[in-house]
């Protein structure tokens, strides 16, 4: 059997000049997207209804644009965006919410970062580095900090939990951010730098451990805004990413990643 469902993430609605239309686009019944729609989160929900016209059924994680405007109250950003979204036709919210379909358990978090993504680069000078970049205080870096710990302790109970679930035969695991270093370590543009240690959370991979019955075969994220589709120790890591529409690292002409989940 087989589950099948189009990955897309990192749209930056904001960044473009042209709407995006997905009618038409769609390859599969389902589709999985991996945050940072765009920071205007009227905007967002109005994509997000539309995506769920096209498919029958859109699960959706949240990137860390979608908090722009809420940072320093990820608490009232999330509840706000979890009633949204629950008002959508055929959208379903992944952040604490496992969704079994056909055999498949989809379990998504953001993942966040906890500003060691590499060692080499210290901690408390990316702290102060983002503080910089993005007029961020100590309240705000602390929070970030403090979600990417619950997103990744989320995880990994999750994935010990499905391990003796009956109906599930394989788990898709949904992060926006990086889980893994190795993943984007050849990249000479990030290497060394302050923001490398913002691009992904190593804390997320930790739930590999609890997997004993080897059932998680893809773990899509995003965040990082060059295309990635590779396996690692039998699990398949892809990251379908758009990008900013005022950056080089970017798709004018994007279309979906189909997924095939067989088992």
């Amino acid at each position: 059997m087989e589950f099948v469902f189009d990955l897309i993430s990192d749209l930056h609605l904001e960044t473009w000049t042209d709407p995006v239309d997905w009618t038409g686009k769609a390859t599969s019944p389902h589709c999985v997207v991996v945050g940072d729609v765009c920071k205007d989160r009227i905007k967002l929900i109005q994509f997000l209804r539309h995506l769920g016209s096209c498919y029958q059924g859109v699960f959706y994680i949240d990137g860390n644009d979608e908090h722009k405007n809420y940072m320093g109250r990820l608490g009232e950003s999330y509840r706000d965006l979890q009633y949204r979204i629950s008002r959508l036709t055929n959208v379903v919210y992944l952040q604490d919410n496992v969704v079994v379909v056909n055999g498949i358990a989809l379990l998504g978090t953001n993942g966040w970062w906890c500003y060691d993504f590499d060692f080499a680069v210290d901690s408390s000078e990316t702290r102060s580095w983002l503080s910089q970049k993005e007029n961020y205080n100590d309240q705000v870096l602390a929070q970030i900090s403090q979600a990417a710990t619950t997103d990744a302790n989320y995880l990994t109970a999750s994935i010990q939990r499905l391990q003796t679930h009956l109906d599930v035969k394989k788990i898709v695991v949904v992060t926006h951010t990086v889980p893994n270093p190795d993943l984007i370590m050849h990249d000479p543009v990030l290497v060394n730098t302050y923001k490398f240690n913002c691009m992904g959370n190593k804390y997320l991979s930790a739930a590999l451990q609890n997997d004993t019955e080897r059932k998680i075969h893809t773990w899509c994220f995003g965040h990082y805004h060059n295309k990635i589709d590779q396996y690692r120790n039998g699990v398949r890591y892809v990251n379908n990413c758009r990008g900013r529409g005022d950056s080089e690292h970017s798709q004018w002409a994007y279309n979906p990643s189909r997924i095939v989940v067989e088992y």
